[in-house]
């Protein structure tokens, strides 16, 4: 829940709509990021039991982050996401479907985290939310349910270069280790490497988000 919190809501401008549904039984919450090859991107996660609320409430205050589901927006700390409850999805959204082999990003594999972070946060320049992080292991096309020590962390950034773009890229690194903390912090005034944090309050930096996937991106494909 915090990663999808922090999705939403953490360093945007306006907060994006939480839709809450059923799924193979289960309530999940879930928000659109993107199009792709004329489907959408859907991000989501299962809801906790007080699925009722109207809000997502979010907010990070000295490196700690809160989220919770409520009725009414009255603590003007938190930042709210608008719950919008979907009582029956088209069936061309709730059924299973396969990714095509051709369908998904094009992943471009980055020299080092400088370089992610300035594909991320190219849009501040326009005074817009910066581009989200998405983390998750790859398995390289082996099993890895027996294979999971040979599993590379991957971070990177889904971005098309203009609107007109029919062909969207996934910028990416290799990381040593798993981040503990759940931003980016980087600077083009400072002469240092970007480093993950826990805490929005220093002043003279872009702070990037940090998803953390449960699997695998189903629609990147690193080959190498």
């Amino acid at each position: 829940m915090k990663d999808f919190g922090r999705l939403v809501c953490a360093l945007e401008r306006a907060p994006l709509p939480a839709f809450s549904l059923r799924m193979n039984n289960e309530y999940i919450f879930a928000v659109q990021t993107d199009f792709i090859d004329g489907r959408p991107v859907i991000y989501f996660v299962n809801s906790p039991q007080d699925r009722d609320g109207q809000y997502l409430a979010y907010r990070i205050i000295g490196g700690i982050e809160e989220v919770m589901v409520v009725d009414s927006i009255v603590n003007p700390s938190f930042v709210y996401s608008p719950i919008i409850n979907i009582d029956k999805f088209p069936s061309a959204l709730t059924k299973i479907s396969r990714v095509q082999k051709k369908s998904g990003y094009l992943a471009i594999r980055l020299k080092d985290l400088s370089s992610l972070a300035k594909v991320a946060a190219y849009k501040t320049i326009y005074d817009e939310p910066p581009l989200p992080l998405f983390l998750f292991k790859d398995y390289n096309g082996t099993d890895r349910r027996v294979n999971d020590s040979n599993s590379r962390l991957i971070v990177g950034a889904t971005m098309s270069l203009n609107e007109s773009e029919t062909k969207s890229y996934f910028y990416y690194v290799i990381l040593n280790e798993e981040p503990k903390d759940h931003f980016l912090r980087y600077s083009s005034q400072k002469i240092e490497q970007p480093s993950f944090c826990g805490r929005l309050d220093e002043h003279g930096y872009i702070y990037l988000k940090l998803i953390r996937l449960a699997h695998t991106h189903p629609l990147v494909g690193i080959n190498e």
